[in-house]
């Protein structure tokens, strides 16, 4: 079956509303309730009540911007698209760690390099991972 063209919304949908509101008023995301933004959307759509739907697309919105900005950008460039910075957590257990997987691939070594090919590459490929991200 051929796929249909969607229509667009006039308006725009409630999402685009929510976050143009956001944008004009940073300050209304730190805000536990969502009177004030409730109270602008029945100003600018002619006294209409915010209804379930209405509320619940506010919520979700706000709470979309909220993780936004606390992850400090955009969660679409964070599915593999943009390499990760590196994080400072753990340093002690990430140092152990780093020396139990050298081990490991020492011992991979030594048991037999043509075998075991495979298993080194992951290895020295975790190590590298490790180091990285200690810094």
């Amino acid at each position: 079956m051929p796929r249909t063209k969607r229509r667009r919304r006039r308006g725009g949908s409630l999402s685009a509303y929510f976050r143009g509101v956001y944008e004009e008023r940073p300050d209304w995301l730190d805000s536990k309730s969502n009177e004030l933004v409730l109270e602008r959307f029945k100003q600018d759509h002619g006294g209409k009540e915010g209804n379930a739907r209405v509320r619940a697309n506010l919520a979700n919105i706000k709470s979309t911007l909220r993780k936004l900005e606390r992850e400090g950008g955009n969660s679409r460039t964070g599915h593999g698209l943009t390499a990760a910075a590196p994080s400072r957590a753990g340093g002690k257990s990430l140092e152990a760690l780093e020396v139990h997987i050298d081990d490991a691939l020492t011992m991979a070594k030594n048991l037999g390099r043509d075998e075991l090919e495979s298993v080194i590459q992951h290895l020295r490929h975790a190590r590298n991972e490790v180091v990285w991200k200690m810094g």
